[in-house]
């Protein structure tokens, strides 16, 4: 992929965290953010021509694992548990998922891969800890247990998005 490529993908990525930097709840824009991510890098990855059949692969495949997980994240967060147990199982969706090393001089890829990377990494950031010890104070970590209807709307999206994504993304393949 040549540089002409880069430069809107990297601006479109610019739109798409501005637009949903100013939902209700942190954690659930944070995976609508790295949903997005995928959803803009996938017409780039399906078009990438004199990249090794393998390492188009393994990107794909990361892409498509990453997708994956965070649609199963939706379904968590919207589903019943307490925090911890709503982080716990997120963080075992995510478990196994290894970003690839792309060679360097397929740029567009590995800038694909570092932002898809970079944007599930802010979201699992954002979940909330488990619960500290008896008597320590959690008054700074986020709230999950309790979505409000305009986020349950928000992850009903984030899950059609991951279906649309994972579509598209076995049309690729």
């Amino acid at each position: 992929m040549n540089n002409r490529h880069r430069a809107p993908l990297a601006l479109a990525l610019a739109v798409l965290l501005i637009l949903t930097a100013c939902s209700s709840s942190q954690v659930v824009s944070n995976l609508q953010i790295a949903l997005d991510a995928i959803t803009v890098a996938l017409p780039v990855l399906g078009g990438l021509t004199g990249v090794p059949p393998a390492t188009v692969a393994a990107a794909t495949t990361y892409v498509a694992q990453a997708n994956q997980a965070l649609g199963q994240a939706s379904t968590i967060l919207a589903g019943p548990g307490t925090d911890a147990q709503k982080s716990l199982q997120i963080f075992a969706a995510f478990a196994g998922i290894a970003k690839p090393d792309i060679p360097t001089q397929y740029g567009a890829l590995v800038s694909i891969v570092a932002t898809v990377a970079q944007e599930v990494g802010k979201f699992l950031e954002s979940l909330p800890a488990a619960p500290a010890a008896p008597g320590k104070a959690t008054a700074t970590a986020p709230h999950i247990t309790v979505v409000s209807s305009g986020d349950a709307a928000k992850l009903e999206h984030a899950r059609e998005q991951a279906a649309a994504n994972a579509a598209a993304i076995a049309k690729m393949r």
